[in-house]
């Protein structure tokens, strides 16, 4: 139980744990990349938290940790950056055509910043919520 496949050459059999901790890996990496390209922004103290704080769900499921009040905090984080940031999105929409959303920043324009912020809480919250589910998956199984 807990094994997916083989491993190349081998005929060994790779547990499911060393899948898991390792898509966790590459989740806690691209929010932390995520966190790094913040620091040229207006307002990187913010970004970076937001997306350091995200960052410590598949950390600790990393390390075979779940801390539900912490999940539960950065999940509503990421929606209440969706919901704050998806009138400037709705409105990116509209204007897509004539804008491309890799552009400088305009202020005649801020639904360009807050469209790539929409795109970044989004990407952040399905991040988190499969880390979680990692989490528990690791917790769970390594009793």
């Amino acid at each position: 139980m807990g094994l997916l496949k083989t491993q190349y050459g081998t005929g060994k059999p790779i547990p499911m744990m060393y899948i898991a901790k390792s898509i966790a890996a590459l989740f806690a990496l691209t929010l932390l990349a995520f966190a790094a390209l913040q620091f040229n922004d207006p307002d990187p103290v913010i970004w970076v938290s937001f997306y350091c704080l995200c960052a410590a769900i598949p950390l600790l499921a990393l390390a075979n940790k779940f801390i539900r009040p912490l999940f539960w905090l950065t999940l509503a984080l990421c929606v209440l950056e969706l919901v704050l940031s998806a009138p400037g999105a709705y409105n990116y929409y509209l204007h897509m055509e004539q804008e491309p959303l890799m552009q400088s920043m305009n202020p005649d324009k801020p639904y360009i910043e807050e469209a790539r912020e929409f795109l970044g809480a989004l990407i952040a919250v399905v991040l988190v919520s499969l880390s979680a589910l990692l989490a528990r998956y690791t917790v769970n199984n390594n009793k």
